[in-house]
């Protein structure tokens, strides 16, 4: 029988302060996503790629992905805070979560 793939189990955790670093870093980023642009995407029946692209860009999707691997490495407290955020803006957090949790954007 082959050895298992290792992966280290521990949850990373961030302190309060790197949380509200990154919800503000968040928020300031929906906000250049307002309730038009998903008004018009919802009209349109689109994926909103402008918006993924973005939060790929600023590392915010790859939250999961260790960062020897390319990835922001900030572990599970943060990548709640940052689809919470997402969510309390007003943006459409549902592509995110599959991004970060199946697919791992970098």
């Amino acid at each position: 029988m082959s050895d298992p793939i290792s992966t280290d189990t521990a949850v990373t955790q961030a302190d309060d302060g790197d949380i509200a670093q990154i919800r503000d870093a968040v928020a300031a980023l929906c906000a250049d996503f307002p309730g038009e642009y998903w008004r018009e995407l919802d009209r349109a029946r689109a994926y909103p790629k402008d918006f993924v692209e973005a939060l790929s860009q600023s590392g915010f999707l790859a939250a999961l992905i260790p960062e020897e691997f390319g990835g922001s490495g900030l572990g599970l407290s943060a990548a709640s805070a940052i689809l919470e955020e997402i969510h309390k803006s007003g943006c459409n957090g549902a592509a995110c979560h599959a991004q970060m949790y199946t697919m791992g954007t970098l």
